[in-house]
């Protein structure tokens, strides 16, 4: 064989084995499924499999009704409430409230009065529960006559009493298990009062806060009653001390409070509040410009601030801010600004010194002819003072003094008309002084009205006894407003609904029908 032939031959087996290849590629193409025929192909087998064999079909039928009840059960377990995918965690409890519930060693229910299994204060009761369940809650309705007479719910009010096993009770209003815009429109459900009730409810003892009288505008009476019932039920044990007539401040004095005084101390009143001043006894003060007096000297009275290294002069604040103004009002009633570096106030809104607030919300405390607080930061350090102004008016405020009626130029400085002071006395205790230039901005007028700014007030008036009395509870225990509310639109509901009752169903039934044609076809 030449070359040639052996070059032609060489030739021919490459091309036979090229055409063998493309012609394995060709019948591989033909072979290949498409994804709809691989889907066929898969359910005709299932068909054929449960059509061939009775015993299979109805052990799928019977597993499908199994993962379909065991879904649904699974579902019903989980608490949907307690799964929050909000930003700011609006339906989750603060790391405070936690903290708190988590020491609770006695048994407590809440009675919940005027709302349904479906409202957003049951969901946060469950977290409650969750955290500890020692705290239960029960909805009370027109059937639960015991519960009705024993704690006086009425049709026309939402309420929920907290009740402790050893009997201790905490009444909170449907109105304050909210929070308000400056629109006065519900913003968020707040577990603040809740949290509060529990703390309150575990206390071992009651703080008790005693409340001068004999030389005071204001009595538990009349002028700050609304304020011994925030007490109260915040459990407080309030009572009342004249001055004139008793010689000491009792020994189980926790909180003397001084509101709005009518007329000086004499020198033997005063040396008794300075005693107890000296035992590190704490105090709440509060007193009003005086226009009937415009020369009003009380040096008695001033011997007492003296202790703290503070005076309060009969001069009144005018606001000249339209940011602090309130609309319909002169400018003797404002808006505080509110420091966000106390305790008394750092849970309320977070406003900065400017009074800007860094949540987004515009409502502050409402302040009525308010006078000023003159504090001496260079005596203070001398005498281990530390002093902290919590509320403050703006820097266009003017302040007038009522005696030479003239008015202080200011030069863009805030005026402190609340403020909060420590200090060290010799036995080595620590004396605290919550200090007000307004009675009038925490009297019944004021408490008694429910607006959003006046709200501010009370959370205030409460803080401020909670740190006199070193307490520690944290009353104000608020998230930010700024959030958006989810809800499911029509298709997207419609969609849960068939993935959960409708896909299950239809393999069910569809399984049913396999397993009757193959009884036809035997």
């Amino acid at each position: 064989m030449d070359n040639k032939e052996k070059e032609n031959k060489k030739i021919l087996k490459k091309m036979n084995r090229e055409k063998a290849k493309q012609e394995k590629k060709v019948e591989k193409e033909k072979s290949r499924k498409t994804p709809k025929e691989h889907i066929a192909s898969f359910f005709g087998k299932v068909k054929e499999l449960c059509i061939k064999d009775t015993s299979r079909m109805i052990l799928l039928v019977a597993i499908l009704i199994a993962v379909y009840v065991v879904i649904n059960l699974g579902v019903r377990q989980i608490n949907l409430a307690q799964i929050d995918l909000t930003k700011d965690k609006r339906y989750t409890l603060t790391d405070q409230s936690k903290n708190i519930v988590r020491t609770i060693d006695k048994e407590m229910t809440f009675y919940v009065w005027g709302y349904s299994e479906s409202d957003e204060i049951i969901d946060l009761l469950k977290q409650y529960n969750t955290e500890n369940n020692k705290i239960s809650y029960k909805l009370v309705t027109t059937d639960d006559a015991e519960e009705i007479s024993k704690y006086g719910f009425e049709s026309e009010y939402q309420e929920v009493v907290g009740v402790a096993s050893d009997g201790r009770i905490s009444y909170i209003s449907g109105t304050d298990l909210y929070t308000y815009d400056d629109s006065y429109n519900v913003v968020d459900l707040t577990e603040q009062k809740i949290t509060n009730a529990i703390n309150n409810l575990a206390a071992t003892k009651e703080t008790k806060v005693y409340f001068v009288e004999g030389r005071t505008n204001y009595t538990t009476e009349s002028g700050i009653y609304y304020l011994t019932q925030y007490l109260g039920n915040e459990y407080y044990e309030v009572g009342t001390i004249n001055i004139m007539a008793d010689a000491t401040i009792p020994d189980d004095c926790d909180v003397l409070a001084i509101m709005g005084l009518s007329s000086d101390f004499t020198s033997q009143e005063a040396d008794n509040i300075c005693k107890y001043i000296e035992k590190g006894g704490d105090l709440i003060i509060t007193n009003d410009i005086d226009y009937s007096n415009v020369n009003r000297d009380y040096p008695n009275f001033q011997r007492i601030l003296d202790e703290y290294d503070i005076s309060m002069p009969n001069k009144v604040v005018q606001e000249n801010s339209d940011k602090n103004k309130v609309s319909g009002y002169n400018n003797l009633v404002f808006q505080a600004n509110i420091a966000s570096d106390h305790e008394i106030t750092r849970l309320l809104y977070n406003y900065d010194a400017s009074g800007t607030n860094q949540n987004g919300a515009s409502v502050k405390p409402l302040f009525l002819a308010s006078g000023i607080i003159e504090m001496d930061s260079n005596k203070m350090l001398e005498d281990n003072i530390t002093a902290t102004s919590i509320l403050m008016t703006s820097t266009q405020a003017t302040v007038s003094d009522l005696a030479t009626k003239t008015t202080e130029e200011n030069s863009g400085n805030y005026y402190t008309i609340g403020a909060a002071i420590q200090k060290m006395v010799e036995s080595g205790d620590e004396s605290r002084l919550v200090v007000f230039a307004s009675t009038s901005s925490f009297s019944d007028n004021a408490l008694d009205n429910q607006t959003p700014m006046v709200a501010y007030n009370a959370n205030i008036i409460m803080n401020s006894f909670a740190f006199a009395s070193n307490r520690g509870e944290l009353y104000s225990i608020r998230k930010s407003s700024s959030y958006t509310k989810y809800t499911p639109t029509d298709r997207e509901d419609t969609i849960v609904r068939v993935i959960i009752y409708v896909i299950p169903v239809a393999i069910i039934v569809l399984g049913m029908c396999v397993w009757l044609t193959r009884r036809k076809l035997k």
